[in-house]
């Protein structure tokens, strides 16, 4: 069991997590790249179940490439994006590696929709490289 907490930009959303990781992916896509402003996200994958939240995040939903309804939360004071849920990975949450408070935790497992990087963006060649997302 990993615990770790975190917040966004002002502090007006904060959660604290006592679970294991199911995963750490850099996420190259073109949604993450808009809703972040960067030119990928890393995510941590978690049991939904597990995130306890506080304070009232938004939430904007759209259709995902692959046809998967995906939600995203974040603060609406900051904006800062917090949280992602996808439909087609029913009771996972994926938490923005920004927003978390201890760093140490962060350690990628994998790239994802490289298909879509940014030519100039560093990967680890170590990591596995997928060209969408891994099944």
């Amino acid at each position: 069991m990993t615990q770790f907490s975190g917040s966004c930009l002002c502090g007006a959303v904060t959660y604290e997590a006592d679970c294991e990781i199911q995963r750490i992916v850099n996420c190259h896509c073109l949604d993450c790249q808009k809703a972040t402003g960067s030119v990928h996200t890393t995510l941590l994958f978690v049991a939904e179940e597990a995130v306890k939240i506080k304070g009232y995040p938004s939430s904007y939903t759209h259709t995902a490439d692959s046809g998967a309804t995906m939600t995203k939360r974040f603060c609406s004071s900051c904006g800062t994006t917090i949280f992602s849920m996808n439909s087609r990975r029913q009771g996972a949450i994926g938490i923005r590696a920004g927003t978390v408070s201890q760093k140490h935790i962060v350690k990628p497992q994998m790239n994802i929709f490289c298909d879509s990087a940014v030519a100039s963006t560093p990967m680890d060649d170590k990591l596995p490289k997928h060209a969408k997302m891994p099944g």
